[in-house]
């Protein structure tokens, strides 16, 4: 059975957007390590879950990179993962979606989102990762979707924002990596009840 992944880059005190969802706060130095281990985490998933929000501005900015000059060669690796991955774009209205690669989902409840995750899951491919969006990831994280957390922690606080986490999560640690940048990536697992 394939496994389902939330992949997010945060703040230190948790939140993954400003409050207008801003992002000026990533650490934004090259680090040739910290994309290395994006690219083969990436490389793990064949299928995106993202919310149309952020899909409708994300994936035309993957897209572009292999032919924009000014692309470093990490962004154009981390491209070349990102735009073979089928992307599943969540939303809960009918939307003009036109994407390569991506198909729409329409979830307009809780057990929507449970029945389409199971389904994914049974299907054949490497595992589903959950990169961007924030009410989708924090709907992933309440309904106890994800089989592993991926949080690429910066050294930054911005006390007000999108959170990441809305309820009490128990978490297992996995590991952690500490990178030049300053970014810090924790994996966790849910923690069984014992």
């Amino acid at each position: 059975m394939r496994k389902l992944f939330l992949y997010m880059t945060m703040t230190l005190d948790g939140y993954i957007a400003g409050p207008n969802n801003e992002l000026d706060w990533m650490v934004r130095t090259h680090d040739e390590e910290l994309n290395a281990d994006i690219a083969s985490l990436m490389l793990t998933a064949d299928t995106g879950i993202i919310g149309y929000p952020t899909a409708k501005d994300m994936i035309p900015y993957w897209a572009a990179v292999p032919n924009r000059p000014d692309a470093s060669q990490a962004e154009q690796n981390l491209a070349k993962v990102i735009n073979k991955m089928h992307v599943i774009i969540l939303t809960n209205k009918e939307e003009h979606v036109d994407f390569v690669n991506a198909e729409q989902l329409l979830i307009k409840s809780d057990q929507d989102l449970i029945s389409a995750v199971a389904r994914l899951k049974q299907q054949a491919g490497k595992d589903i990762g959950v990169p961007g969006g924030v009410r989708t990831a924090q709907k992933i994280i309440r309904l106890g979707l994800a089989d592993e957390y991926i949080l690429m922690v910066h050294p930054v606080t911005i006390c007000k924002g999108q959170p990441i986490f809305i309820a009490r999560t128990n978490l297992e640690t996995m590991s952690a990596k500490a990178y030049a940048s300053g970014v810090v990536r924790l994996r966790f697992r849910p923690r069984v009840k014992a």
